[in-house]
């Protein structure tokens, strides 16, 4: 049998058989003069094709079919017929079954054919166009390379013009829509098929055109996703307040978020999308325009604005200090023109696609009308003609009719009011007008009467069909353009009431009432044609006009229709100035001349003298010697010297000094308790006194913890005869929101966060820092991380600092290695032996049977034998074999064990003194185990927890003795470095420990409980055996160890979001390529963490654009500023900028604290009830902070500290965590007040900012400015009916039908959350603090958030033109329905916020907007009632 023929796309691998390469031959000479480097050959390469840092089309079409699960696709390139230039196609395949040659292809091919210079470049723009026909319902146009975004900017014109039956093109899923179009043909042909048939039986055949199929087609392809979105709606009035807020500010700030943007005289790798774009095709920008049905004399007016602004951006002046280059600057030019018609151009004269919907318009409410009566709905009702029929402003004409309730009296003064004319106008001013027709002269009534008859017979015998009949006091005349190539219609009401003069010689200065309307004109341009006519009537050549109303015989009528029909093509090609046009009716926007405030600008000097000392005296020399000898002749100074002598660290001390006269960076390696982290800064102090060096002397020692930074602070003072809790001297601590140091301090213990942020705030070389000592650093925070990098940045720019890290002997040579080799220096272990003792060493002493867990992972049979043969190697009886099968087999900590340990060692310890310190992963575990310890009869003990959550008081408390109590001291992590409890004798380490864990796909962040590695292992067995031999009590087995425990810790700068620390780089410098600087650090981040971290910054406004090298926006400033998560961070500037802080001061804090409700679980159900009893606007965080009010206000009405804690305990309510609460507000107070944001905490001061502290969708839409992009869409289940004896009604939905998507899925509201019984939502999105997964991803701190909260402080906005509709950021997850011109003006909205913020960013009351508060007064009014209504 013959064999297999292999397919022909198979290829051998070049492995496969013999290899033929040649021999490698020597590489040519490289040419230095060549521009982009050589070839192996010695050939010149070629230019790249697009600018460093971009992604080629291609590249980007492979990822998405990737993600998509489709197959690679195939990129060709053809040569066109006739000419030099290429065109290319695209085929996409994907598999139908598993079958790898069951493939579906669908092949793309540019229509009209590409026009590409070289095959290469024409397989990215046949790329371009592949990936626009699935991916043109995303924002891409920025992730491609610049020269590629007018072709997509073509291509997005051509689907706006396309007609609906050419929606399948743009369908996201290529193969459906190639289904869609078989199926359609399929019909069609057998649609053709039935009709032959039909036709030779005799039979007629229906059109169709009215079928389902076809009127579904008709609709449009925007597709499913933008039909289910919710809608946003801007009433009128709104409307007009926005779009006045918005040209206003414009003027005021001409600068208009320049900072948003970067210099135009930038480099092309750090300006903005817009500069590098090509040159400006203004003949393809007027075609596109054109195509979307914009008016002619409208692009005119667009496109030289547009060149003029290019011209600007593309120059070095400064000129660019406007709102259309900066729009340049992020946008293409098809989008920023749009964005420029949309604001200029009035709304009714914009093409439909543009218009809203006739649901935006105002409306009478039943309400108003019945409070007045027939005298309010008649004078509404004239409003309403006047306003959307005539043309005129709402403001005019509300003024008017507050004067004159007469429809024509009221037409002819605004008539009067559009010219200009008020008084002193010869009887045509509007305070000339008089009374009008006064009734009583029968003579002159029958004359008028009978001369309006004769001029409507005329009127009704020249024009015919064009003049009809209203009503018996109004005619309409339909206007016909003499040169009928405009569609536009015009129609002319002319009004003969009982109130107009007209025609009467008695009042010569009384012309017809009348106002023009049209179904396609916009308003300006009627109101122009209006004034015009006004002014022909005064016009000293038209006599033919004063002499009939003169004469008062009538006739006027048909000179204005004759004027109108001369005119109104004229006008329609030329449009006039709005402004012009309106400029008598409303106040002309004041020319602002910007305040000259004496802004006092933060120095930078400032800031270094807050850490910089003088340069040093004599005198200071000698009273620094004097100030140690003070300490020398201390009476128990021996005493304290004898200890400090048998530390091991002191035999090193002249090695340590030694090696730092020489070298200026050290590695000090020593186990724990060796005194290093006591002693070394001590060292250095004193031997810097000794060389005469002791007033310059700076030494910042940086600790991870605030526990740590405290204790040590407070030993080192203790050792040098101070008291630093009295006064502190040579020694002091800085933690955040606490600093004890005087103007002798030399040696600051600080953490590691404090010194990073005097880095960020002007004094990034640490002037006047002679040493920094970095402690602990083998753990690898993120902070250390960054600080080490930075300090070695630091060592090319301060050349007087010198740095010491210090760690255990974990992997230190990573350290070595990365200061370049720099020297190192070891330090002996502990003073005294430490016995470790295994599980399996004490199980059979302990007398200790554990209950088999149900919930512990699942063992197979093969481990189960390996666990029971391992262990039957022990010299342990079979029930303690079986003992130790169940403890491993668990994976939660079993307290009755650590209950049983603590037992054991106080039984049988041979001294009453030694403490216990015992190692629990978290607070929840430190509480249940302090539980089980007080169950157990440990006899006179005294337990308490340490955390990193308790007060600086609370964690001094383990420090002091408690004789004759034994203590036992419960803690987390926090006691593994650093912190030394004097007494321990012995540790109960349960080995676990809690580390985040962050997944970079889904953006989601974890707290797991995993084992701890065996060096912090070795680092918790150092806390035992410092005043005498200890022992180590592990609650695992060697085994465990062995196999289970890794080695060393991952960097937390792996394992965590760092969107943080790229805020701290930014803050330090704001043109730091964050990507490139962390490529220098220890242990690089991956890139999908470096770009989700990105992306979360620009999603939260604090970054200008997409770029690694962008700078920090105005807001991003502030932010960086306040030491918090920079979430709550956003919150509290837009909360103190929006005057709600109050509620966003409790917010910030309650998300900084642990749960503020209780849930015993024996009370579990009464929980839930006491806390939905606080339920409050569909909001877990608002139903908080009415919680934590009401708490306060029982203490404002005189309760008493028990009255409080009562009120507590009977809602659930953790007094703790309300007691953390109102801590953590005066602390972010602190930090806006120190920032500048207030000049005091006063009541009065602070009333100030809290005006709009009750408006609840303003304080959404702050929680939804700090929470973005972690919101998630409702899709609400389809409404269902049923039928009751009134008619049919709507049933209401359960909370279970109700679904929530976030990016990457389903996600579940948590049951403790009180909108989890929720089965309505309004606004279609939830915004929520936190998910987690366990059965399912649940969500937290969920709060439903308005539209307009969506729109202001979401992600960018981004306009869908042909969709009707804005989507926020840059994957499409929120869709919005919505009229563009909402988009355009809620965009402007935030730029100019951004603008002031910029302005502000360095004033002494940065938050104060007095006088400036336009726009926040016009984004308050959007979201007070979601857009409907002022």
């Amino acid at each position: 049998m013959a064999p297999k023929r292999r397919p022909v796309n198979v290829v051998r691998s070049g492995n496969a058989g013999n290899s033929s390469k040649p021999s490698a031959t020597p590489a040519a000479p490289v040419d230095p003069n060549a521009p982009h480097g050589t070839f192996r050959d010695g050939t010149p390469r070629p230019a790249p094709l697009f600018p460093a840092g971009y992604k080629t089309p291609v590249a980007v079409l492979n990822e998405k079919c990737q993600k998509m699960g489709w197959e690679k696709p195939v990129v060709e390139s053809h040569a066109n017929r006739g000419s030099q230039s290429f065109t290319g196609s695209v085929i996409l395949k994907k598999r139908i079954s598993k079958n790898v040659y069951n493939l579906e292809e669908v092949r793309f091919v540019p229509h009209p054919p590409l026009e590409i210079a070289t095959a290469a470049e024409a397989k990215h723009w046949a790329a371009t166009y592949a990936l626009f026909r699935f991916c043109s319902n995303l924002p891409m146009a920025m992730t491609l390379p610049p020269s590629i975004r007018p072709y997509w900017s073509t291509l997005t014109a051509d689907k706006a013009a396309s007609p609906p039956h050419r929606a399948w093109e743009f369908n996201p899923d290529p193969f459906a829509a190639k289904k869609e179009v078989s199926d359609r043909q399929n019909k069609r042909q057998e649609k053709e098929e039935e009709k032959t048939k039909a036709a030779e039986s005799g039979s007629g055949a229906g059109s169709g055109r009215n079928t389902p199929a076809v009127r579904q087609e008709a609709k449009g392809g925007r597709g499913a996703a933008w039909d289910n979105a919710p809608e946003v709606k801007m009433a009128a009035a709104l409307r007009e307040m926005v779009e006045g807020t918005v040209r206003k500010m414009m003027q005021q700030f001409p600068s208009a978020v320049l900072e948003a943007s970067r210099d135009a005289t930038a480099t092309a790798s750090t300006s903005p999308s817009g500069v590098n774009t090509p040159s400006l095709d203004l003949s393809s920008l007027q075609t596109q325009l054109t195509t979307l049905g914009f008016r002619p004399s409208h692009i005119n007016s667009c496109t030289s604005a547009i060149a003029s602004a290019t011209s600007r951006l593309q120059s070095s002046s400064t000129s660019t200090k406007d709102p259309l280059v900066l729009a340049l600057s992020i946008l293409s030019p098809l989008e920023a023109a749009i964005e420029w018609v949309l604001l200029h151009v009035p709304e009714d004269d914009l093409p439909q696609r543009y218009r809203p919907s006739s649901s935006s318009a105002d409306f009478i409410t039943g309400s108003s009308t019945k409070s007045a009566g027939k005298s309010a709905l008649v004078k509404s009702w004239l409003i309403d003609k006047l306003v959307k029929q005539a043309g005129f402003p709402r403001k005019p004409v509300e003024v008017i009719l507050a004067e004159e309730e007469r429809e024509s009296a009221a037409l002819d003064k605004l008539g009067r009011r559009l010219c200009g004319w008020e008084e002193g106008e010869d009887g045509w001013g509007v305070e000339e007008y008089g009374s009008g027709w006064i009734a009583g002269d029968e003579g002159a009534e029958e004359e008028r009467k009978q001369h309006r008859e004769e001029e409507v017979m005329a009127l009704s015998a020249v024009l015919g069909e064009r003049f009809e009949e209203v009503s018996a006091s109004e005619y309409t005349i339909h206007i016909t353009p003499e040169f009928s190539n405009t569609p536009d219609s015009l129609d002319l009401h002319i009004i003969f009431d009982e109130v107009s003069p007209y025609p009467s010689a008695q009042h010569p200065t009384h012309a017809p009432t009348f106002y023009l309307s049209s179904e396609t004109l916009p308003a300006y341009i009627r109101l122009h044609l209006h004034a015009q006519l006004m002014r022909q009537f005064r016009d000293p050549e038209r006599h033919d006009l004063r002499s009939v109303l003169e004469s008062g015989w009538g006739g006027a009528v048909l000179s204005m229709v004759e004027y109108l029909e001369t005119t109104l093509q004229e006008v329609v090609d030329r449009p006039p100035d709005v402004g012009e046009v309106t400029k008598y009716l409303a106040p002309k926007v004041e020319e602002l001349v910007p305040e000259v405030r004496a802004v006092q600008k933060r120095k930078v000097q400032q800031a270094r003298i807050r850490g910089e000392k003088r340069k040093p005296t004599v005198e200071d020399e000698e009273r620094a010697k004097r100030r140690r000898q003070t300490m020398l002749d201390h009476p128990e100074y021996e005493t304290m010297m004898d200890v400090r002598m048998n530390l091991p660290a002191w035999k090193e001390r002249n090695s340590i000094t030694d090696a730092l006269e020489q070298y200026r960076v050290l590695v000090v390696v020593g186990e724990t308790g060796c005194g290093k982290s006591t002693q070394l800064p001590q060292f250095i102090l004193d031997h810097e006194i000794l060389a005469g060096r002791g007033a310059s002397a700076n030494i910042l020692v940086t600790q991870p913890r605030r526990v740590a930074a405290m204790g040590v602070a407070s030993r080192v003072a203790q050792e040098r005869m101070e008291d630093l809790d009295k006064s502190p001297g040579t020694v002091g601590y800085a933690i955040r929101g606490e600093r004890r140091s005087g103007p002798d301090t030399s040696v600051l213990f600080c953490t590691t966060g404090v010194i990073l942020r005097r880095l960020g705030s002007g004094d990034p070389d640490l002037r006047g820092v002679s040493h920094v000592v970095v402690d602990e650093a083998h753990e690898r925070g993120v902070d250390t991380d960054l600080l080490i990098c930075l300090l070695r940045d630091l060592l090319e720019r301060n050349k007087d600092i010198k740095i010491i890290l210090m760690s255990a002997t974990i992997n230190e040579q990573i350290f070595i290695d990365y200061f370049g080799g720099c020297p190192s220096l070891k330090i002996p272990g502990f003073t005294h032996p430490v016995k470790d003792i295994y599980l399996e060493d004490v199980i059979s002493k302990l007398g200790y049977s554990p209950t088999p867990s149900r919930f512990g992972p699942r063992q197979t049979e093969e481990q189960k034998a390996s666990l029971r043969a391992e262990f039957s190697q022990l010299k342990l009886s079979p029930d303690h074999q079986r003992t130790l099968e169940v403890i491993s087999a668990s994976d939660r900590i079993d307290y009755g064990l650590v209950a049983a340990v603590v037992k054991h060692i106080v039984n049988t310890a041979t001294s009453p003194d030694g403490a216990v310190l015992i190692f629990m992963p978290g607070v929840m575990e430190i509480r249940q185990c302090i539980t089980e310890l007080e169950r157990a009869s440990l006899g006179s003990v005294a337990i308490m927890p340490l955390h990193a959550n308790l007060s600086s008081a609370e964690q001094r408390q383990v420090f002091a003795a408690t004789k004759p109590r034994r203590k036992i001291v419960v803690a987390t992590n926090v006691a593994e470095t650093s912190v030394t409890i004097p007494d321990v004798i012995y540790v109960v380490d349960g080995g676990k420990v809690k580390e985040t864990q962050y997944e970079e796909e889904n953006g989601m962040q974890k707290l797991v409980e995993c084992w701890t590695s065996r060096a912090s292992g070795r680092q918790r067995r150092g806390r035992a055996g410092r005043t005498q031999p200890g022992e180590c009590y592990k609650l695992y087995t060697r085994r465990t160890e062995n196999n289970s425990m890794p080695r060393f810790p991952i960097p937390e700068i792996l394992r965590t979001p760092l969107e943080a620390l790229f805020l701290q780089v930014k803050a330090m410098n704001e043109d730091t390529d964050v990507k490139a600087f962390l490529g220098k650090a220890i242990d690089p981040p991956k890139m999908d963490a470096i770009n989700a971290a990105w992306q979360t910054l620009q999603d939260l406004g604090a970054v200008e654009g997409e770029d690694h090298k962008s700078r920090l926006t105005a807001l991003g400033r502030h932010m960086s500023s306040i030491p918090v998560d920079l979430r709550l961070a956003k919150m509290l500037v837009l909360g103190t900028i929006f005057k709600c802080l109050d509620p966003i001061l409790t917010i910030a804090a309650i998300l900084s604290s642990k749960p503020l409700f209780t849930s015993p679980i024996d009370k579990r159900e009464e929980s839930k009830k006491a806390r939905e009893s606080f339920a409050w606007a569909k909001s877990d965080l608002l139903t908080d902070v009415r919680a934590y009010d009401a708490c306060m206000d029982v203490r404002k009405k005189g309760g008493s500290h028990g009255a409080v804690k009562t009120f507590c305990d009977d809602n659930f309510i953790s007094f703790t965590t309300l007691r953390d609460i109102t801590s953590l507000r005066s602390d972010f107070l602190s930090a806006l007040s120190s920032l500048g944001f207030f000049s005091s905490t006063s009541a009065a001061e602070l009333a100030k900012y809290n005006v709009n502290a009750k408006v609840d969708n303003l304080v959404k839409g702050v929680i939804v400015g700090g929470l973005y992009p972690r919101v998630v869409r409702v899709a609400m289940p389809k409404a269902q009916y049923e039928r009751v004896q009134q008619g049919t009604i709507q049933k209401d939905h359960e909370a279970k039908e109700v679904k929530l998507f976030d990016q990457a899925g389903r996600v579940f509201v948590h049951p403790s959350s009180i909108l989890f019984n929720e089965s309505g939502f309004k606004s279609g999105y939830l915004a929520y603090f936190s998910k987690a997964e366990t059965s399912k991803v649940f969500l937290r701190d969920a709060t439903e958030v308005p539209l307009y909260g969506m729109l202001l402080f979401g992600g960018q906005i981004t306009i869908n033109h042909w969709a009707g509709g804005i989507m926020l950021g840059t994957d499409g997850h929120v869709k919005i329905r919505a009229n563009t011109r909402i988009g355009v003006l809620c965009s402007q909205l935030r730029r100019l916020l951004d603008a002031q913020l910029t302005e502000q960013i360095e004033s002494p009351h940065a938050a104060d907007l007095t006088g400036h508060d336009d726009v926040v007064q016009a984004m308050l009014a959007l979201l007070q009632r979601d857009g409907l209504t002022m």
